[in-house]
């Protein structure tokens, strides 16, 4: 069995197991979910140029993985200036009121959508809290690959399961649209997955020709994934399906029941809906 179709079957399934056994802390996943996707308006949504610590005692350096300058704390908000990618890991360039510019790593700060604070977590005594932007993000995403056929729904025996594209087409950039790098970066603006800046204007700008569109959203991939190959950005993704690991933001491979929940929803919505 590949091994999305286990990750998705395994999620599902704690989904189901958690909404039974905690049916009075929460309600069930899919009502979240629908919460979560029927609360958002692009129109009214505030995009911000800011990175929050989101961890204890995080290191403020220098350059990426460069000498110590200050020791920050979850919850501190800090101006990003840019992203980079150092020995495969996002870094923010950023700037703080007390220290001046250093770097972040991007494992323990998010970037702020639409006003909301994500420290302390919801949930601490699990490892991650997944916040809404990033459920609206997968869900586009996992909507996306499917519309396009780049993941696809499978029949296993009276199961239908979610899978990436046969492994015959996967890597073949003849069947990914053409436009996919301006999508996928305006995307990541939109749900807050990076942060405000100029790049994003120019994206949105459609009297640029788009082969300036594509080559700018080409370089904001690549600071963001560390690549701009569409395939192997949807390879690496992380424990919640259609999250690639840069933006979850998080060391640790737990989810909190809440995130089983609506993972396990969002799955079974994508395969309803496909």
């Amino acid at each position: 069995m590949k091994r999305r179709t286990i990750i998705c079957g395994i999620l599902i399934i704690l989904c189901m197991l958690t909404s039974v056994g905690n049916a009075e802390k929460y309600v069930d996943g899919k009502t979240l979910l629908e919460e979560i996707l029927s609360s958002y308006s692009a129109g009214n949504v505030v995009l911000s140029r800011q990175v929050q610590i989101v961890h204890s005692a995080v290191n403020f350096r220098e350059s990426p993985g460069g000498k110590v300058i200050a020791s920050l704390q979850g919850g501190e908000l800090l101006e990003c200036l840019e992203e980079e990618q150092y020995r495969g890991a996002l870094w923010y360039h950023a700037r703080s009121e007390r220290y001046g510019d250093g770097y972040v790593i991007g494992t323990y700060a998010k970037p702020i959508w639409n006003n909301q604070s994500y420290w302390p977590l919801s949930e601490p005594e699990d490892t991650v809290s997944v916040s809404d932007n990033m459920y609206l993000f997968a869900y586009w995403m996992g909507t996306y690959q499917l519309d396009h056929g780049l993941s696809v729904i499978e029949d296993t025996g009276s199961d239908r399961m979610l899978n990436m594209a046969p492994i015959t087409i996967r890597g073949n950039m003849s069947v990914v649209p053409e436009d996919i790098k301006i999508e996928l970066a305006l995307k990541l603006y939109e749900y807050g997955m990076i942060c405000l800046n100029d790049a994003c204007d120019q994206l949105r700008n459609d009297s640029l020709p788009f082969e300036i569109r594509d080559e700018i959203a080409s370089d904001v991939l690549w600071k963001h994934y560390g690549t701009d190959n569409v395939w192997e950005i949807m390879t690496k993704q992380s424990l919640v399906l259609f999250i690639h690991v840069n933006d979850l933001h998080n060391a640790g491979v737990l989810l909190s029941e809440r995130d089983r929940m609506i993972g396990g929803a969002l799955l079974q919505k994508l395969v309803g809906e496909h």
